[in-house]
């Protein structure tokens, strides 16, 4: 009975093949997998279009970055799913199959690329925030220092402005650290959504391969029955020679011994 209930639940046929409902699912889940994909790459560029507007915020950056996270643990998941499928394009549905995995490579690769140039974007602008606050950093002290040795150039400060000025500095440095940290972070992820995209490109380039083989095995068939066929016909014609020659031959010899009764015939009505 158990040995029954595993084989009723397992992915695979009698002959060690996928079954279709299994391929199909994994389909229908990795489909759904790179829309979802598409979407975060979507949500990315739409919070980054408010980076240097009044509407940004620590927070926006913080969505980012979660989201560049959820991205990059789908590539791995969606990369798997192909992978089995890709396994799972064989048998006596493998040509179908392969098909279905071609197109769904071809989708995930492109959105991968796009989901890297988004990634660079943000790297840039990131890294381009970084180089402005240390700027202004090094801008205010040295102003600072300036006006320490000035004397009463604070006079035209008060103490509020002051520490209001200073606090600023310390967010923007505690936010530079943050940036930096969010680079490294993204840069990581990035490489192993490249290290995905080149196995999948290399998914791509095998399948492609395998189709350029099977369309060149099937015009070999092709030409062998071809040829098959001429031979078939070119067999039937020399039968049918044969057949009109033993014909003739017949013939022949009927007229042959029709005209040895006649001269009989002719030769005993003389005697």
């Amino acid at each position: 009975m158990g040995d029954r209930y595993r084989s009723a639940q397992s992915p695979r046929d009698n002959n060690g093949s996928m079954t279709d409902d299994r391929f199909n699912k994994l389909v229908t889940e990795t489909s759904k997998g790179i829309s979802s994909f598409n979407q975060l790459t979507r949500s990315i560029a739409q919070k980054m279009s408010l980076f240097g507007t009044p509407q940004d915020s620590r927070a926006n950056h913080v969505q980012i970055k979660e989201i560049t996270e959820k991205g990059n643990k789908l590539v791995t998941k969606i990369n798997r799913r192909l992978q089995e499928l890709n396994r799972g394009a064989k048998g006596a549905s493998g040509r179908t199959r392969r098909t279905q995995v071609n197109k769904l490579s071809a989708d995930f690769k492109t959105q991968v690329r796009v989901f890297e140039e988004t990634c660079e974007r943000l790297l840039q602008s990131e890294r381009q925030s970084v180089e402005f606050i240390r700027r202004s950093s090094q801008s205010f002290n040295s102003s600072d220092k300036q006006q320490s040795r000035g004397g009463a150039a604070f006079t035209n400060y008060s103490e509020d402005q002051i520490y209001a000025q200073a606090n600023v500095i310390i967010y923007d440095e505690d936010d530079m650290q943050r940036r930096e940290d969010d680079i490294i972070q993204i840069n990581n992820q990035l490489r192993e959504v490249n290290a995905a995209f080149t196995e999948i490109d290399g998914l791509v380039q095998d399948q492609g391969e395998l189709v350029v083989e099977i369309v060149d095995n099937t015009e070999t068939a092709k030409d062998n029955v071809e040829k098959a066929l001429e031979q078939v016909r070119q067999a039937e014609q020399r039968k049918k020679c044969c057949a009109c020659s033993r014909l003739q031959l017949f013939g022949v010899a009927l007229l042959m011994l029709l005209i040895f009764v006649a001269v009989i015939g002719v030769l005993a009505t003389a005697k």
